[in-house]
């Protein structure tokens, strides 16, 4: 068994500012166990992206996967594929991500969260911002 998570992202188009979708102790916005390990064989992660939406009741096309991003995160049951989701909305979806019990938050505001998401928030910010 190999698990797949998602972490979700927006950023302004005007200003380039990035936000995190942050839980209470997590930035996985998502995650689904698959068959086999996803390092040799990765499955699509359409079904993670819509289980993410469907989480922050996004309308359809509200969060897109990005393709050019992947990378593996230590977890207490194994190693996990993590993909990243942006917000295709031209303003952050506030209100739906609270009523999921989230909240924006900037890199900077992601204290608390486990060392392994941190490792590897570190890739996801210079693949978002370069």
């Amino acid at each position: 068994m190999g698990l797949l998570t998602l972490i979700v992202y927006h950023k302004q188009a005007t200003s380039a500012r990035l936000r995190f979708v942050r839980f209470p102790q997590s930035v996985i916005a998502a995650s689904l166990e698959v068959e086999g390990d996803p390092a040799i064989v990765s499955p699509h992660p359409g079904p993670l992206v819509n289980q993410a939406a469907s989480r922050l009741g996004l309308p359809v096309g509200g969060l897109r996967v990005d393709p050019e991003f992947r990378s593996r995160m230590l977890m207490p049951e194994g190693s996990a594929t993590v993909w990243l989701g942006e917000l295709t909305a031209t303003d952050p979806p506030f209100e739906a991500v609270d009523k999921a019990g989230g909240r924006f938050a900037l890199l900077t505001e992601l204290a608390g969260i486990p060392d392994t998401e941190r490792d590897v928030m570190r890739d996801v910010y210079e693949h978002i911002l370069g």
